[in-house]
């Protein structure tokens, strides 16, 4: 493992990670401490209680004065875009992990909005668990426990409210190319939600990204794929040191 350096103004800068819906600091846990040997200060973000990413976008600024690097996972990553997007002089650089820069076709709204009625636990662990992860983790009765227990850990409401969060995003796509600061886009070979395609594409249209897309892991990547997805992360972290 790589020694951390010595603290400075570069590793001084907050690394946010803001987790997706009905997850919490667990589905960054096996890999925060690769991430947090690089120097970097580590922050986990609040991703309940409002309904917008322009809101939980704005608590994020108020929260962390100053310039920080926000790493988001599945709707945290569509938070971390709305950052980048109204505040890129904060965003010292973006990692979006299992990312979507699309809005969400109308026609899609009332079915997920009834969905949102769903036990959290059961929609996680039942309904979405074939599609949330890679086919050589389908049998992982751990990584879905864990799931599950994130999603019965949130408070009340939090699905709906999450729902409303990603039903309600903008299309990021006309703006891409705005958002100069250092990007990595990491994403999952057999992720059904955020599928590769849609990695690929927020890498070719962001100006100074870097594209990782991880063998035999899905959506859930950060806790199928630690090692890989931790790599990635602190290498790249690393390397944009002297830029950021």
């Amino acid at each position: 493992m790589m020694s951390a350096p010595g603290r400075n103004e570069e590793t001084d800068l907050p690394l946010v990670l803001l987790p997706g819906t009905l997850c919490d600091a667990r589905v960054f846990g096996a890999i925060t401490p690769q991430l947090r040997a690089t120097g970097y200060s580590i922050e986990h973000f609040d991703m309940t209680g409002l309904g917008s990413a322009h809101a939980l976008a704005m608590r994020a600024l108020a929260q962390y004065p100053g310039r920080f690097i926000p790493v988001g996972f599945s709707l945290g990553a569509i938070v971390a875009l709305e950052l980048a997007a109204i505040a890129p002089e904060r965003i010292a650089a973006l990692g979006l992990i299992a990312a979507n820069g699309r809005d969400v076709p109308p026609a899609d709204h009332a079915a997920r909005r009834a969905a949102a009625s769903s036990d959290p636990a059961a929609l996680v662990g039942d309904i979405l668990w074939p599609r949330s992860v890679a086919v050589r983790a389908r049998d992982d009765h751990a990584l879905r426990a864990t799931i599950m227990d994130m999603a019965a850990s949130q408070p009340a409401g939090t699905l709906a409210l999450q729902t409303e969060v990603a039903l309600t995003r903008f299309d990021k796509r006309p703006l891409l190319a705005r958002m100069t600061m250092p990007t990595l886009v990491l994403g999952g070979a057999e992720d059904r939600i955020a599928p590769p395609e849609l990695q690929r594409e927020l890498a070719e249209e962001l100006p100074e990204a870097e594209l990782v897309i991880v063998p035999d892991a899905g959506h859930f990547l950060p806790l199928e794929r630690p090692e890989p997805c931790a790599r990635a992360l602190a290498d790249w972290l690393v390397r944009i040191r002297a830029v950021a």
